[in-house]
């Protein structure tokens, strides 16, 4: 059987299809952000609210809220639960302190978790959503494509939002994201969901009233159909809230018990010294905004908030100079006041400030791309806002931020360090010794932790006898089963007087309050116990290594005893110091003790004040020895080795703290450090 060779067809070859034009990566990124812009968006959002949730949850674990907003307003929401709205916190029903209706709204999240994390996961989620109102508004202003979710990740990126959102829980920052709604709504001309979200934001607290209020005076001379009813709408709901809180809530729930005017006291007495004051002396209002006389270092303090808030939009906002306008009513609350804290972003008090600075930015983007006239302007400058928005983040942010172009500093930390690890396990222990249930009074790095019970005091207000922000005398607690705090925080050393100790002591002494532990500057005191501790002893025992080193002609150190040759990382390493009062004083001394390694290197280091706040040198019996026993928490990334502990005397004046002089000639020459023994720190077992 034959077989044939099938041959193949010829083939022809057909003309390639015509290419397509290359894109440029403008328009391929113009093309992605079309698409994909609202995925992103949304990824973002959570990405960021999950995030932040994490590093505010690692704050708490680490003890590093060290004010009282997340208790008392954890406390606040609570007793919305519970049908009350009195805050033993703060001494009062807490709508007579600020219109914080916000709260009502956090209480049913807040009833499914009971916790404090709930509140900053709410905060961290508010904050979050601001990025929808953002990404909405720059579609409107400069078309569909990249540059709107690339304006939602630089707010999200945002230096000025990420402290906001890392300093405590504050109702008026659950609001940024409704004010930003706002103004996007009023830019679309949509009435009714600019006046809810003009009203939720209202529900932050009082002064919201301001930007509501600008905004009605924007409208009314905007071009823009129905200015004259967006003008009323938000006029009337401006005027609402403000007779609410200061016709309504202040009157009939502050009985002095709040007194902010006190930031003011400059520019006057009452509400009508103030406004005469500035409308006599415009040029000095004005010049508040900028810097303060005999203050150089406050007046770079206040700069440096302007770059802060512009350098990571590049200044694009000030070619929207009349919508940042509409920030001067909150800016000047702020830097009028005599708070160096609302002179800066690290706070609650860019809550109201950001939104005007973001529409700003997108609208003078718009002005920039449409005078640019070239294709692609839209995405290079958003390209490039994002670049110094994450540059900035890295200069000063609060997360990854190296601390540069800041004179001033946030006073907590967004990660715990070495010896706030070992400070949090010995904290910890202490507070599961506090009874679960009974009245307590706690300072406020404990507070946050006890703020659940119905009966919680701050130990700030014993510390200084009065309310928080008043001249009121604090009344002292009418039951009390325990008290814990850190009587050396650093927060809590501003109010310290020289009657703080006799407030303690009274307090301790009517409660029957006994010392039951200590680590370190942080106390806890029960009833019921029998004082093992031994904190301060008065009477003659010489010690090991006996000294005579006199400070300030006032204070000598007699010696000291190192009760322990050799600790771990995390451990404690207990000091006896002893002490002799050799004329009358005023002042509040304190010590600074350092770990120095043989190259003379300060390995950790801490300011403590002596006598604990419940005996200080003042306090002290003329010419009788006084022993100090103090329990070093040694930092739990200390390396092991061995260790010089040195310590330097100081006190505190009108002028901040101050090295105390000494008559000693060796102490002079080591910088004034006292020697006082060596320890080693052994590996962990």
């Amino acid at each position: 059987m034959s077989s044939r060779r099938l041959s193949r067809p010829p083939q022809t070859s057909s003309p390639s299809p015509p290419r397509a034009p290359a894109r440029s990566l403008h328009a391929r990124l113009d093309a992605f952000g079309g698409r994909h812009g609202v995925t992103l968006l949304v990824t973002m959002i959570l990405l960021h609210a999950v995030s932040f949730t994490w590093l505010c949850g690692l704050k708490y674990r680490s003890y590093l809220y060290l004010d009282i907003d997340l208790p008392m307003f954890t406390q606040a929401v609570a007793g919305i639960l519970r049908g009350s709205l009195y805050s033993s916190i703060r001494g009062m029903n807490w709508l007579g302190d600020h219109s914080s209706l916000a709260l009502f709204l956090a209480a049913p999240p807040f009833a499914a978790f009971r916790h404090p994390i709930t509140l900053l996961a709410i905060q961290s989620a508010a904050l979050a959503l601001g990025a929808w109102p953002v990404l909405v508004l720059a579609r409107r202003e400069l078309g569909p494509g990249f540059a709107p979710p690339a304006f939602a990740a630089c707010y999200l990126l945002y230096p000025a939002l990420g402290y906001a959102n890392l300093y405590e829980f504050h109702p008026e920052v659950l609001c940024t994201a409704a004010l930003l709604a706002t103004l996007a709504c009023h830019r679309a001309g949509r009435l009714a969901p600019a006046a809810l979200f003009a009203a939720l934001t209202l529900l932050g607290k009082e002064d919201a009233a301001l930007p509501i209020g600008a905004l009605a005076l924007y409208a009314l001379f905007d071009r823009r159909p129905q200015r004259l009813v967006f003008a009323a709408t938000f006029a009337a709901l401006a005027l609402a809230s403000l007779g609410l809180s200061f016709g309504v809530l202040k009157p009939m729930l502050n009985r002095g018990e709040v007194a902010y005017g006190q930031m003011y006291a400059a520019w006057g007495a009452t509400p009508g010294e103030i406004a005469g004051h500035l409308l006599r002396d415009p040029a000095r209002a004005l010049g508040a905004f900028l810097g303060e006389p005999g203050n150089p270092l406050g007046g770079v303090v206040k700069r440096q908030y302007y770059l802060h808030l512009l350098l990571p939009l590049l200044f694009v906002p000030l070619l929207s100079p009349l919508t940042l306008a509409l920030a001067l009513p909150t800016l000047a609350t702020h830097f009028l006041s005599d708070r160096v804290a609302q002179h800066t972003i690290y706070y609650q008090y860019t809550a109201y400030v950001t939104p005007f600075v973001f529409t700003a930015a997108i609208l003078g983007a718009r002005r920039v791309v449409d005078r640019s006239r070239r294709p692609g302007a839209a995405v290079t400058l958003a390209l490039a806002m994002l670049g110094a928005t994450l540059s900035s983040g890295l200069l000063y942010g609060p997360v990854f931020g190296h601390g540069m172009l800041q004179l001033a500093r946030s006073e907590q930390h967004t990660f715990p360090t070495g010896q706030d690890r070992a400070v949090a396990a010995q904290r910890d222990r202490l507070l599961a010794e506090i009874p679960r249930q009974g009245p307590v009074v706690a300072g406020s790095e404990f507070l946050g932790r006890l703020a659940m019970r119905a009966h919680a005091y701050a130990f700030l207000n014993t510390v200084s006898g009065v309310y928080t922000y008043s001249t009121k005398p604090y009344p002292m607690p009418p039951e009390v089963t325990a008290l814990i705090a850190d009587v050396a925080a650093e927060p809590l050393q501003r109010f310290v007087d020289a009657g703080t100790s006799r407030r303690v002591r009274a307090l301790l002494s009517r409660h029957d309050l006994v010392v039951a532990g200590a680590a370190g500057d942080n106390l806890s005191f029960r009833t019921g116990v029998i004082d093992t501790i031994g904190l301060m002893r008065v009477g003659e025992a010489p010690p090991r290594e006996p000294r005579r080193i006199d400070f300030d002609g006032t204070l000598r150190f007699l010696g000291d005893d190192l009760l322990a040759g050799s600790a771990t990382p995390g451990g404690l390493l207990p000091l006896r110091t002893a002490w002799r009062r050799i004329a009358p004083t005023d002042s509040i001394y304190w010590m600074q003790l350092a770990a120095y390694d043989d190259q003379g290197h300060a390995v950790f280091a801490l300011t403590r004040p002596i006598g604990y706040l419940l005996a200080p040198v003042h306090d002290w019996p003329d010419t009788v020895m006084v022993r100090e026993v103090y329990r070093l928490i040694v930092p739990d990334d200390c390396p092991s080795g061995t260790y010089m502990l040195g310590m330097r005397v100081g006190r505190y004046s009108q002028a901040g703290a101050v090295l105390a002089d000494t008559d000693d000639p060796a102490t002079r020459q080591r910088n004034m450090v006292v020697e006082l023994g060596r320890f080693t720190v052994r590996p962990r077992p």
